[in-house]
C-alpha cells in the first residue's frame, strides 16, 4: 500500500480513489439494497397469497361438507386462477373433483385430477389425486390408463389402495391370477383397517 508523507496526501488519494471507484461502489449498494427490499417484498407476497388462500380453503371445505356445489366451484375457481402457487388450490380442486364424480360429471373430475397432478408439489396431494383418477378412469372402462396411473409416482405409503386398485383393474381385465396376488399384496400392506373388504374381493376369485 503507498505511504503518503502528510493528510493532505491521504484526502486527495482519497478523491482520486472515489473519483474512480466511487460508482461502481454506490452502483453495488444500490443493487444490494434493492436484493434486500426485493426478496422482502417477495417473502411477505407470498405470505400474503397464503393467508388469503387459506381463508377461501376454509370457505370451500365448509361448502365441500355441505354439498353447496355452487359455492364450492366458484371458492375453488378462484384458488386455481389467483392462487394456483399455493399448496391450498390443489386441495381445493380434491373437493371439487370429489363433488363432480358425485354429480356424475366425470370428464370435468379427471379434468381436475390432472391438473392437481400437474400443479401440486406435495406427494402426498399427488398421490391421493393419482389413485383417485385411477379409480375414475376404471369406472369409465379406460383401464389401460387407469393401470398405467398405478403403475408410476405411487409411494409405498399407499401400497394397499394401489395394489386393492391393480387387483381391481387385472379383474377388468380379466387376468384372475394376477387379481389375485394384487389383492394378497394389499392385504399385506394393510394396517388393518379394510382387510375384511379386500379379504372378501380376494375370495370372490376362488382359491
Amino acid at each position: 500500500m503507498a505511504e503518503y508523507e502528510t493528510e493532505e496526501q491521504q484526502v486527495e488519494a482519497l478523491k482520486d480513489w472515489w473519483k474512480q471507484n466511487g460508482m461502481a461502489v454506490v452502483g453495488g449498494a444500490v443493487l444490494g439494497i434493492s436484493a434486500l427490499v426485493g426478496w422482502r417484498g417477495w417473502n411477505w407476497y407470498q405470505e400474503k397469497q397464503a393467508t388469503e388462500a387459506s381463508d377461501i380453503f376454509a370457505v370451500v371445505q365448509e361448502a365441500a361438507n355441505k354439498n353447496d356445489t355452487t359455492a364450492l366451484q366458484k371458492q375453488t375457481n378462484i384458488l386455481r386462477d389467483n392462487y394456483a402457487s399455493t399448496p391450498y388450490a390443489p386441495l381445493a380442486i380434491l373437493h371439487q373433483a370429489k363433488n363432480q364424480i358425485e354429480q356424475g360429471e366425470n370428464a370435468a373430475a379427471e379434468e381436475s385430477l390432472r391438473w392437481v397432478l400437474k400443479n401440486s408439489k406435495q406427494d402426498t396431494v399427488q398421490n391421493v389425486a393419482r389413485l383417485r383418477l385411477a379409480r375414475l378412469l376404471l369406472a369409465d372402462n379406460k383401464v389401460d390408463e387407469a393401470q398405467a396411473m398405478v403403475n408410476s409416482g405411487m409411494t409405498d405409503a399407499y401400497a394397499s389402495l394401489t395394489n386393492e386398485i391393480r387387483g381391481d383393474i387385472f379383474v377388468a381385465k380379466g387376468e384372475i391370477e394376477q387379481a389375485k396376488e394384487a389383492y394378497d399384496q394389499a392385504m399385506q400392506a394393510a394396517s388393518g383397517a379394510g382387510v375384511e373388504y379386500l379379504q372378501l374381493k380376494r375370495n370372490d376369485l376362488g382359491s
